[in-house]
């Protein structure tokens, strides 16, 4: 197994697939976080300009969906990796993955808005039929099709941790104008929430971890 060490922030955001998965597969790695005070400094020094990074073997790479993919490959559960070999399974998970990013699009574009356009902006398309609304109604079917409780097949994959983590990273009540309740209607999203943090090696690896930006992810 290579040495990893994952660089980025103290939140779970961008970082927090490739670390959950690592953490669900038993897999050791360093978990470096860097403080927002030092990110100016550090940004001086490090190619390309953003977080998270993966060292493997001390050679550093970026992009967080890439790292995920490949903490996924690496990892398993029960035996299966979190990222399917089957080439149409991954197909599936990818698809799942990359509507997470459609629905994420909109969120980012606010970041740049002033406060109260900001807000307004966010509660325009979280709200029923808005732009992030309906890519999460959307994923809501394609849990709701599921027998097994995961996204795709009948075991915990990368799309299980994307929508899981991301989804529900929504609802924390720590974002501006999105309201902790504003996907409370679609009811496969909880179901799914559950499923995914009742799972005892995800149970362990947020029992120790406080404060609103956790609690999504909590059983």
């Amino acid at each position: 197994m290579p040495q990893l060490k994952l660089i980025y922030f103290p939140i779970p955001v961008r970082a927090e697939p490739a670390r959950l998965a690592l953490a669900v597969g038993g897999i050791q790695f360093e978990d470096s976080t860097v403080q927002f005070q030092d990110w100016g400094e550090m940004k001086a020094r490090v190619d390309p300009l953003q977080l998270p990074l993966l060292e493997v073997d001390g050679k550093t790479v970026s992009q967080s969906m890439a790292i995920a993919r490949y903490a996924c490959r690496l990892a398993k559960l029960g035996g299966k990796p979190l990222y399917p070999e089957d080439p149409y399974q991954a197909l599936l998970v990818d698809e799942l993955v990359d509507k997470v990013g459609d629905f994420m699009a909109p969120i980012g574009a606010t970041f740049m808005l002033e406060q109260k356009e900001k807000e307004a902006k966010r509660a325009e398309i979280v709200a029923k039929g808005g732009a992030v609304e309906k890519w999460v109604a959307n994923i809501d079917s394609v849990l709701a099709e599921s027998k097994s409780g995961f996204a795709v097949g009948d075991s915990l994959t990368m799309a299980d941790l994307v929508v899981f983590l991301c989804v529900n990273g929504l609802r924390s009540g720590t974002m501006d104008g999105i309201p902790k309740d504003c996907l409370d209607h679609l009811a496969h999203i909880e179901k799914h929430r559950v499923t995914i943090a009742n799972i005892p090696q995800v149970q362990n690896y947020y029992k120790d971890k406080e404060g609103p930006l956790y609690a999504p992810f909590k059983a």
